[in-house]
């Protein structure tokens, strides 16, 4: 059987990744959604109650105006793993934003 988690779960571990790596005024800045692909010009945001299947979601965040977003998120590797491609995706983000541009603040690890 595959693995599942529910949008909520994604969500909390976002949560971390970003208190973890963001300023505070970035932080009370910034939001973001897990989102899922129909087609290849229109997303879907997800409710937090629903079950996400690897490879087929993604996070998508603005912080400080500029929109961002990780790669597909792939379940089945598990939690720590999913903190880590966030992170790695948030540090690229960031580095490369004009509010963080060559910064290196992570990734640390997390619970």
């Amino acid at each position: 059987m595959d693995e599942v988690l529910r949008v909520g779960e994604i969500l909390r571990v976002v949560e971390a990744v970003f208190a973890e790596m963001l300023h505070p005024d970035e932080l009370a800045s910034s939001s973001f959604v897990v989102t899922r692909v129909d087609d290849w010009r229109r997303t879907t945001s997800l409710a937090r109650d629903d079950l996400v299947e690897s490879g087929e979601a993604w996070v998508r965040w603005r912080v400080c105006g500029e929109d961002g977003g990780s790669s597909s998120i792939n379940v089945e590797e598990g939690r720590s793993q999913l903190v880590r491609r966030v992170q790695s995706d948030l540090q690229d983000f960031i580095a490369e934003s004009r509010f963080g541009w060559g910064q290196l603040r992570g990734p640390r690890d997390l619970p």
